[in-house]
């Protein structure tokens, strides 16, 4: 798609990738401050972003790496901006240090973080699955699996993020980043890009020792804020209730599972999770304790199935899970 339709003003309905959608979901968020190093499958992000900044009065970097595109969005997020960065799954093993960090002080200014993995390695050294990232560092985490999700999953993740004064990762994966399809633009309500006060005490970032210990106790008590409010979103939602069979997936696995189904004509309960930490595990548990067999789809690693296994032992302990390990 061209430039001109992806800041256009007013609201209409585009066919676009979702690199692109997520793009989109950024300007209608009014961010302010974009900076992030080239890797596919997120290439496209950054392509758009250096096109459009100086129209749009973004301030757009190019960075040395992805440690440093995260600390100059972090930055800026700190002072109160609104940031992004994106980066494939192995980029953000560059910048672990900072990210981690971020985990405990949290920022002010809504932070994203769209972070890529690349399952059967297309472009990439590794199948690395960058979904632990989200537990171990506490930060909650959201996966599209189409690009109107991409794109609405972004501009909410702000709003989240300055809510809760923590980064917000999207994780995507290669077949959801280059997937396209027709996604409804709302109008843009740009504001002018201004300066900010640093209006923080000069320990408000330091993590370490005691003032580490309070953040961590913080990062728990908001972790479970945010699965409280994670157990009524949208993005989690169940189909053909009421059936012995279920599956539960995420992600691209989601699509795999609807064109399945429709080839196999069988119709199973799914239960679509789009917030995977901090995971809805009364949502699950509602939804598992009826059944007599679960299929949990996904790619990469058991991530998702560890997690429903735990859960079933006490909810219902004589349920048939088939994953990757079972």
């Amino acid at each position: 798609m061209s430039v001109k339709d992806l800041t256009q003003p007013g609201a209409s309905k585009v066919f676009i990738i979702a690199n692109e959608a997520m793009v989109r979901g950024a300007l209608e968020a009014d961010v302010k401050v974009y900076s992030a190093y080239p890797g596919s499958p997120t290439s496209e992000i950054l392509d758009a972003f250096a096109e459009i900044g100086d129209q749009l009065d973004i301030k757009t970097e190019i960075s040395t790496n992805e440690k440093v595109a995260l600390e100059t969005a972090a930055g800026a997020a700190m002072a109160g901006l609104r940031a992004m960065t994106s980066m494939k799954s192995v980029g953000l093993n560059v910048a672990s240090d900072s990210y981690f960090s971020l985990g405990y002080t949290g920022v002010k200014g809504g932070l994203v973080l769209v972070v890529a993995d690349d399952p059967h390695a297309h472009s990439s050294q590794s199948e690395e699955d960058g979904r632990f990232f989200g537990p171990y560092a506490y930060i909650p985490m959201l996966e599209p699996s189409d690009p109107t999700e991409a794109k609405r999953m972004v501009k909410e993740a702000f709003d989240l993020s300055e809510k809760y004064e923590v980064p917000v990762l999207i994780r995507t994966v290669t077949r959801v980043n280059h997937q396209s399809g027709i996604v409804e633009f709302e109008p843009l309500n740009r504001t002018p890009f201004k300066k900010v006060p640093w209006p923080h005490a000069p320990t408000r970032f330091i993590t370490v020792a005691d003032r580490a210990r309070r953040f961590k106790a913080n990062m728990l008590v908001r972790t479970q804020k945010i699965r409280d409010e994670f157990e009524q979103s949208p993005y989690n939602f169940v189909l053909n209730p009421g059936a012995e069979i279920g599956v539960i997936t995420a992600s691209a696995g989601y699509n795999y599972t609807v064109e399945a189904c429709r080839i196999m004509d069988v119709k199973p309960a799914i239960l679509k999770l789009g917030t995977t930490y901090p995971l809805p595990e009364k949502k699950i548990s509602d939804f598992i304790k009826p059944l007599k067999k679960l299929i949990v789809i996904e790619e990469l690693s058991p991530f998702l199935e560890h997690q429903i296994a735990a859960l079933a032992k006490n909810i219902n302990p004589q349920l048939v899970i088939i994953g990757k390990e079972s």
